[in-house]
């Protein structure tokens, strides 16, 4: 039998995500997490020592290290296109963060690098890998709910001003509930209808306290498909709801807690409930993983089929709901700084 290839990461960044993304890791074989880097040796060490990891390094040296197959990149929103082009033009494959990019404008600059220094590139959109979505696809149609026709989602938390987390609160930062949560939606609406709106229209909460937040602390939104779907969407950093999908079709309607990463679902039609789990396997004794192991799994045939572009998150997808997160804020009047 042929060896497999092992497959070798460099965490590109020590954010908060990278301890839950590792859990993910440490579940999926022929793969090594060979360094991790970060601004300064300092943090890069205490994240390679928690988690075992040979070395810590600083941005510079894991991007000229030749031993790193792929980096994933899981920094604040702003550094994602600064640092995942540097990774490309060193020859690195990249998995970044989501959003890729603060707009569908640099997202194209990233995408024109991976194209021209002939290395993978993908937005790290875990949702779409679940095994979970399959069967919620399976249940659409005329065996199932019939055709769509609307779909409610929420995705929003209520984070103090005063917490750690100010990122979130600072538009110089690309701050507020759209790009943190809510192309969560915006993704999950394309993937199960395959298209894109053909209007979108939203208003956003701004400056409505003492603390003078410029960001979109929470907003709605509804997009229309050509077929007259309506998809009705919610997200922000300062109000906590329901993260549940509502999809209704044409026989009957699905239920779909914590959809962005969905483990059990409910079907019902005509009056028959019909529950569904698909729970995360747990291969390693004493480590629980979310989910983050099915994109990771994903990405890494991705490599060793030598693909440039992954056929479940293409660019098209990743630049579509960036498009439509720039139409958004377009409306809302906020602006990142590097946009002016």
């Amino acid at each position: 039998m042929e060896e497999r290839k092992v497959i070798r990461w460099g965490l590109l960044g020590a954010g908060e995500i990278v301890h839950r993304w590792i859990k993910g890791a440490r579940q999926v074989p022929d793969m090594e997490i060979v360094a991790v880097a970060s601004r300064t040796r300092k943090r890069a060490a205490q994240i390679a020592e928690l988690y075992q990891i040979p070395q810590a390094l600083i941005y510079e040296e894991m991007l000229k290290d030749p031993k790193i197959d792929i980096v994933y990149i899981p920094v604040p929103h702003m550094a994602h296109k600064e640092l995942a082009i540097q990774a490309m033009q060193h020859g690195k494959a990249v998995l970044v963060e989501k959003p890729a990019a603060v707009n569908a404008r640099d997202f194209a600059e990233m995408a024109a690098a991976a194209k021209e220094y002939q290395v993978f590139f993908m937005e790290a959109v875990w949702t779409k890998f679940f095994p979970l979505l399959t069967k919620i696809k399976s249940c659409l149609g005329e065996n199932g709910i019939g055709q769509i026709r609307a779909m409610n989602l929420a995705f929003s938390f209520r984070t103090p001003v005063d917490s750690l987390k100010m990122r979130l609160f600072d538009p110089d930062q690309a701050g507020g509930g759209l790009l943190d949560v809510g192309v969560y939606n915006l993704h999950f609406a394309q993937t199960l209808l395959g298209k894109n709106p053909v209007s979108l229209y939203g208003m956003a909460s701004m400056n409505t306290d003492e603390h003078h937040l410029q960001v979109d602390e929470q907003a709605s939104y509804i997009a229309q498909y050509d077929q007259g779907e309506l998809v009705t969407m919610s997200s922000g950093i300062r109000t906590h709801m329901l993260d549940t999908a509502y999809i209704y079709g044409t026989l009957g309607y699905i239920i779909v807690p914590e959809f962005w990463k969905p483990t059990h679902m409910k079907v019902i039609i005509q009056d028959q409930q019909t529950e569904i789990s698909e729970p995360v396997p747990q291969h390693i004794s004493g480590i629980t993983d979310e989910g983050y192991q099915y994109e990771i799994l994903h990405v890494n045939e991705c490599l060793r089929n030598g693909l440039l572009e992954s056929p479940i998150v293409t660019w098209q997808n990743t630049g579509d709901v960036l498009q439509q997160c720039d139409q958004l804020r377009a409306q809302w009047g906020i602006r990142y700084p590097m946009e002016f």
